[in-house]
């Protein structure tokens, strides 16, 4: 099981920072359909002059309305299994605005892998793919916290999986065509809850199986 993740918005708590973050996740087995797909669609809008040739990947902040609908269409008619999970910022205790990266590793890790380990079975591994937006020293510290979190999910549920199913990899998203089309996901979402534009989380609402709002009163 191969799983992409992207997010949208920060975790800042300044008056300038966004008042939601966004966590996507796209689930494909396997998934070099998904990533021929979305070479073909950057392709297609480069031909078609819509989107800059300077641009060799797939940015949904970068992109106009019409390039947004047209790359959600195709995540819409394809075979993808979307999550979604929103933070809303307001209900965040002043303590944990305090830990930006253990608040990150939660919303991102512990949410994400509570919804799909019950989906694991014997002989079945579960590869996470994140975009390599962090410095070293924090991808091994954010590794540790995964594997740390599988082993505890995994002894809570009592199953008898071995952590060691569980993987991560963390690549530059302009060579992983399936983060960009993750990070379409989590800007649709984005677009929902804090531009209050739902057109786009309306094109592939259908595709999202799992959605998690924090911390909803």
């Amino acid at each position: 099981m191969h799983v992409f993740v992207d997010e949208s918005g920060d975790l800042g708590f300044t008056t300038s920072s966004s008042k939601f973050f966004i966590v996507a996740y796209l689930e494909c087995d396997p998934p070099h359909k998904l990533q021929i797909e979305m070479k073909r669609v950057l392709k297609h809008l480069h031909q078609k002059n819509e989107y800059s040739l300077s641009r060799n990947e797939l940015k949904f902040s970068r992109m106009d309305r019409l390039c947004r609908r047209y790359v959600l269409k195709k995540l819409a008619d394809f075979d993808v299994n979307l999550g979604v999970i929103v933070l809303d910022k307001s209900m965040v205790n002043s303590n944990l605005r305090k830990e930006q990266v253990a608040l990150y590793s939660w919303c991102v890790v512990h949410n994400i892998m509570a919804s799909l380990l019950p989906y694991l079975t014997m002989n079945k591994k579960l590869t996470m793919v994140f975009d390599r937006s962090l410095p070293a020293w924090r991808i091994g510290e954010f590794n540790s916290y995964l594997e740390n979190k599988a082993s505890y999910l995994l002894s809570k549920k009592g199953t008898k999986l071995s952590s060691d199913c569980i993987s991560s990899l963390h690549i530059v998203s302009e060579l992983e065509p399936c983060l960009q089309a993750v990070d379409a996901v989590a800007g649709a979402y984005f677009q929902k809850f804090e531009r209050k534009n739902d057109e786009y989380a309306r094109m592939i609402e259908n595709k999202v199986s799992s959605f998690k709002y924090l911390w909803r009163k």
